[in-house]
């Protein structure tokens, strides 16, 4: 059976990390977040998904402003995750958390990723429950940005019961988005963070402590297109 997904009135209040396109910035150097954000890009373009997530993570320990950093932080640890090995674990658990939390914080790119992630798991509801966000989403609304296909937000919302779908609008018309605070990162970031200088790969950072927890988990898979 089929059901409409409703236009909720959620003010999502973002912060003004993301681009006014869809588009993402050229990296111009500089230093903190940016400097370990760009290089995470580099890293991400060079297929050495490790140390991009190592440097994502770094980026994101600056709280609010980059949401875009924990998008990435949370893709990449679900594509080393799905790698396997003896960190599959951990990183599945980081990436749940990384985009959760910004996902809760109104950032689109990481709603889908939920419920992209959620469906593929099997977890119907919380598939729903995602995709409801992210259609909802007055940002990417207003920027005419696309990172669900019809047909798979058609086959996400068909996969639950009228009760079950009514239960999860429910809970998505009280959702109010969670701001990251700012934030400070730790001394394992040091290396990443400095001004933008060309560096050997024995100068990585170490794999950084995650923020402290504003939120329960969640999470997705690293998907085609800007995450702005």
């Amino acid at each position: 059976m089929r059901y409409s997904l409703p236009v909720l009135a959620l003010a999502l209040g973002l912060a003004a990390c993301g681009s006014t396109n869809d588009q993402a910035p050229a990296f111009r150097g500089g230093a903190g977040g940016d400097a370990a954000y760009g290089r995470g890009l580099r890293a991400l373009d060079g297929g050495n998904i490790e140390q991009a997530n190592e440097y994502f993570a770094c980026a994101a320990q600056f709280g609010g402003g980059y949401e875009v950093a924990w998008y990435y932080a949370g893709t990449t640890a679900l594509d080393l995750a799905e790698a396997g090995g003896p960190d599959a674990g951990d990183y599945r658990e980081d990436g749940e958390f990384y985009l959760t939390t910004s996902g809760n914080a109104g950032w689109g790119a990481s709603q889908a990723a939920l419920a992209r992630y959620y469906h593929d798991l099997g977890n119907a509801e919380e598939a729903v429950y995602w995709t409801m966000l992210y259609t909802n989403n007055v940002r990417e609304m207003s920027l005419g940005l696309t990172r669900m296909e019809t047909d798979l937000i058609t086959e996400i919302r068909d996969s639950v019961s009228a009760q079950t779908f009514a239960e999860i609008q429910g809970r998505a018309v009280r959702f109010v988005p969670e701001p990251i605070p700012a934030g400070r990162p730790g001394e394992e970031c040091n290396a990443a963070i400095q001004g933008d200088r060309e560096r050997e790969s024995s100068d990585r950072p170490q794999r950084p402590i995650r923020p402290q927890r504003t939120s329960p988990p969640g999470s997705p898979r690293r998907q085609p297109g800007s995450p702005y």
